[in-house]
């Protein structure tokens, strides 16, 4: 099997009612964890995301692929984000199943995004 690699966007947002932070998945249903901090619960996702695509895997599940990076960004409204990049298959030595990458922000917002909602780039 050759190595692909996959990118995967990240929702980490506090979990309402107690002091807990969430992260998830949106194209892997399932997929959340908890942590006791934005970077607990990043960290912890990053551990999961391997086993979880594993067992998606040998229940004859394919693995989804995100049309670009940030493509949920929309639909979960103002939470923090990182996207990870998933390497499946054979890897080169030091190479990391799991890595927090950062894209562009250009390739985060396509033309329409940008246009109709000026009000995600607010900060």
């Amino acid at each position: 099997m050759p190595m692909t690699e996959r990118i995967f966007d990240v929702a980490i947002c506090p979990r309402a009612g107690d002091a807990l932070w969430e992260a998830f998945v949106p194209a892997l249903p399932g997929l959340r964890v908890l942590g006791d901090s934005d970077l607990d619960a990043g960290a912890r996702l990053a551990e999961a995301i391997v086993p979880h695509l594993a067992a998606r895997l040998k229940q004859g599940l394919a693995i989804p692929e995100q049309p670009r990076a940030g493509c949920y960004l929309q639909a979960h409204g103002l939470v923090l984000w990182q996207f990870l990049c998933v390497r499946l298959g054979p890897l080169k030595a030091g190479q990391a199943a799991v890595e927090v990458i950062f894209p562009d922000i250009e390739t985060l917002f396509d033309v329409d995004v940008i246009e109709g909602d000026e009000w995600l780039l607010d900060v």
